[in-house]
């Protein structure tokens, strides 16, 4: 993390800030080591700007889901897909 004085708020010179900014998303999606994650937890710890906007995006993603139908269920996606393969060969 090599920031100097971003102006992000963040109490320390050397803040890294951009590195959390363009690697959040990975941390969000469990695409990081966990010595990487632990390194972006500490920092979003350090610093109340990235805390708030790493809170932001995970309570965004959680909408989402939430607001997700669930699946249609096994037969009805059976049936579905049966129907389309008679109505394919039928032409």
């Amino acid at each position: 993390m090599t920031d100097s004085n971003c102006g992000c708020g963040c109490p320390h010179d050397n803040c890294g800030c951009s590195e959390f900014h363009e690697t959040m998303y990975l941390l969000l999606d469990d695409q990081l080591t966990a010595e990487e994650c632990s390194r972006l937890r500490a920092h979003a710890e350090e610093c109340p700007n990235c805390a708030q906007l790493l809170n932001a995006e995970a309570e965004f993603r959680a909408l989402l889901r939430k607001c997700c139908c669930p699946p249609a269920p096994v037969e009805l996606r059976q049936r579905i897909s049966y129907q389309l393969r008679v109505e394919y060969r039928q032409g």
